[in-house]
């Protein structure tokens, strides 16, 4: 298991919604030993983007879903989940409908 202060580089995959944000990119690196710290990392190059993701006290938007390699962060450590170098992680907005 990786040490949380050691950081990681990842992969951060978009939806096609907020690709736009990022310079119509599907993916971006990232740098941080966890979720937030790899988020922030993103936020400094696309603040907009991360405004989507974030609250503007640091939380998980609602009707966002998040997935380090297929795990729902909010069933693990939330934004504290640790992140290795390599991984992927998936930014979901949830689908609502009637």
């Amino acid at each position: 298991m990786q040490d949380a202060s050691v950081p990681a580089t990842i992969t951060i995959e978009l939806p096609a919604a907020l690709q736009p944000l990022a310079g119509n990119a599907m993916a971006l690196p990232a740098t941080g030993a966890t979720v937030a710290e790899a988020l922030a990392d993103l936020g400094g190059s696309h603040p907009l983007l991360l405004s989507r993701i974030l609250t503007r006290g640091g939380q998980l938007r609602p009707h966002v879903n998040l997935f380090i390699n297929e795990r729902d962060v909010r069933s693990a450590d939330g934004l504290a989940t640790v992140v290795r170098p390599g991984d992927t992680l998936l930014v979901v907005p949830s689908v609502a409908g009637g």
